[in-house]
């Protein structure tokens, strides 16, 4: 009988183990595989991410990965630390216990594959496998803001559906999330009031309401442009809360607007006296002040502000500004050398993983803390060169040229200190290397020539530097092709300076080029040269088009096409500018928003099919480099 009954038992006790434990194969999203179908908080789960490029060539061309742990409080990212076998990616991910939805991120060549713009973001479960109450909100926060998180993207009715199925669960959630939701309904006039008039109601019923609860009614208000409520809650607050963030918040502001260094040491005076609180704000406070004094020529005083900094990072940029300032008037050397390499000491001391801010992830941190690095020896550099310390100035200038985030003037000035100490050969080689690597410039080669000259016959010189500057081209098309994408482009129509229509479906078959700008954005203006010299280089060929959106404009539309026109003919521009639409009485433009620029200058190129294939955000400081890119991208569309 045991002989029978044992085995017998084994199997009735293996088909109870299977039924009440069935094996859970996971979720795939994507190119992303999650270990567990329903992922709790508190599970460890196992992610592999399958990329879709060959296998990479260096470490910098890997695949890098973050996860947002989304939380009631907010969204903190953390790195991932991936491990690769060919082209598969994995990492076992700890989730903590407050958390109630993940999202991921992936990038390769700094591009974001971001699953066809749904990205990677899924809700945690409760026991039963019923999504977290809140999660939906949470999820739906994250796409309103996309931009931030992948550049991830998903209907706006969609957004909205997950906001409601959340409050139709918890209505507490309502209040939590009123501003996002309304921003997503405002177009809606009489849903968008409805939702706040009944925030308001529920909130009044409330004899507790706290600064956070009154800031929330007034940005509701001044959302719908209910202009007097919100007024009057602006009003309100700073006597309700005088110590609060709003009145700190205040503070700031006010001494942005003093003119001078006595009346904002006055305004902030006051403000420690009344307030006194450790804050961002009163850092921004401390960085005015010390620049305000530092262009005084007050050093004593912008020091003693700029130690007053409670965040590191803020106080060594303080100190740069104050040893830069000094630098380019050639005053005070000494002094500016000892201010100059108190930032650098900072820098050095900040540990991107405990220094870091909560929105930020160590390795995001510390690409910050780099850039910030290599401006602060280029200023050291500067100021020992000054001083006739060539040997010194060689010595921090190598650091910051030998940067990934070195740009033309810092190679151009590390060149220049080799030639001058006559360390020809030494400034032949590097120079050879920054032109080959695409980091050079007219000013850098006339110092490959002199190095070139000085260590032999100049006969080879012409065809040795063409050769370089091929290489630099096809490593900078190289590059640039890796960062190709292919993305829907928002159809719009808009009018020109002369009022005419220009629609964006009427020039598929073209390259078109959008570059966001506005009059009062100086990065955007600093590009424009850059953005002439590719208008001229492409004049003569039908098949390419650009288009520059004067957008993000305050003025009435009378003025902003007056400003605009003048703006454009003073400076001699062959610009064909398009005026983005606002939208309703606030402070929305159309187009701008929909192709999702959070700031500017951004340019898009999109390729004769119509869609999206190159973006570009901000401004490199070189105009050469702009133009030679613009080209590069314009080609590879049409090829």
């Amino acid at each position: 009988m045991k002989k029978i009954l044992l085995p017998t038992l084994a199997v009735v006790s293996a088909l109870i183990s299977c039924e009440s434990e069935p094996e859970d194969k996971g979720k795939d999203i994507g190119a992303l595989h999650i270990s567990k179908e329903f992922p709790k908080p508190g599970d460890e789960i196992k992610i592999t991410y399958a990329s879709e490029d060959s296998i990479p060539s260096s470490e910098d061309e890997k695949v890098k990965g973050i996860i947002n742990f989304i939380t009631d409080t907010g969204v903190y990212p953390e790195d991932i630390e991936l491990k690769d076998s060919a082209t598969m990616y994995m990492s076992n991910i700890k989730i903590p216990d407050s958390v109630k939805a993940i999202s991921f991120q992936f990038k390769q060549y700094n591009i974001d594959e971001n699953n066809d713009k749904e990205g990677y973001v899924l809700p945690l479960y409760d026991e039963e496998g019923n999504a977290l109450t809140g999660s939906a909100a949470q999820i739906a926060n994250l796409y309103s803001q996309g931009d931030r998180y992948g550049n991830i993207e998903i209907p706006k009715d969609s957004i909205i559906s997950k906001f409601e199925a959340d409050f139709k669960k918890d209505a507490s959630l309502e209040g939590k999330w009123a501003g996002n939701y309304i921003n997503l309904i405002k177009s809606d006039k009489e849903k968008a009031t409805a939702f706040v008039e009944k925030q308001m109601a529920t909130a009044f019923a409330n004899d507790s309401l706290n600064e956070e609860d009154y800031m929330r009614l007034y940005r509701m208000n001044a959302m719908i442009e209910n202009k007097k409520v919100a007024d009057s809650l602006r009003n309100l607050i700073p006597e309700k809360f005088p110590q609060g963030s709003l009145a700190t918040s205040s503070y700031y502001q006010k001494v942005y607007e003093a003119k001078g260094s006595a009346e904002k040491e006055k305004v902030f005076q006051d403000y420690e006296d009344k307030i006194g609180k450790e804050n961002m704000y009163r850092n921004y406070m401390l960085s005015m002040l010390a620049s305000e004094f530092a262009a005084d020529g007050d050093i004593e005083k912008a020091k003693e502000y700029a130690s007053k900094i409670s965040e590191k990072g803020r106080e060594a940029s303080a100190y740069n500004s104050i040893a830069w300032k000094l630098a380019e008037e050639g005053k005070d050397l000494g002094k500016a050398q000892e201010i100059s390499k108190k930032s650098l000491d900072l820098i050095e001391n900040i540990d991107p993983k405990e220094d870091k801010p909560k929105t930020q992830t160590a390795s995001q941190y510390k690409s910050n803390l780099d850039y910030m690095k290599v401006m602060y020896e280029d200023t050291y550099a500067t100021i020992m060169y000054k001083q006739g310390d060539l040997k010194e100035a060689i010595k921090y200038q190598e650091m910051a040229a030998n940067s990934k985030t070195a740009d033309a003037e810092i190679t151009e000035k590390y060149i220049q200190y080799l030639v001058e100490d006559k360390q020809y050969e030494t400034a032949k080689e590097k120079a050879a290397s920054f032109i080959a690597k695409n980091k050079g410039s007219e000013k850098l080669n006339e110092y490959y020539k002199e190095a070139y000259t000085a260590v032999g016959d100049t006969a080879g010189f012409e065809k040795e530097l063409a050769m370089l500057e091929e290489k630099g081209h096809q490593k900078a098309k190289s590059d640039i092709k890796k960062m190709m994408i292919d993305e829907d482009a928002s159809q719009f129509t808009l009018k020109d300076l002369e009022g005419k229509e220009v629609s964006l479906e009427e020039l598929k078959g073209k390259t078109v080029i959008l570059d966001f700008w506005a009059t009062w954005c100086g990065p955007c203006k600093m590009s424009f040269p850059g953005m002439q010299k590719a208008v001229v280089a492409h004049k003569d060929n039908p098949n390419v088009e650009f288009l520059f959106i004067d957008t993000w404009e305050s003025q009435t539309p009378d003025v902003r096409m007056k400003e605009v026109s003048e703006f454009i003919d003073a400076n001699d521009y062959d610009f064909h500018v398009l005026m983005d639409e606002k939208v309703g009485d606030g402070n929305s433009f159309k187009v701008v928003e929909d192709y999702g620029v959070s700031g500017i200058p951004t340019k898009f190129v999109l390729g004769p099919d119509g869609r999206i294939k190159f973006k570009s955000v901000g401004w490199n400081g070189n105009t050469d480099k702009l133009a030679e890119e613009l080209a590069i991208m314009i080609q590879l569309t049409q090829s």
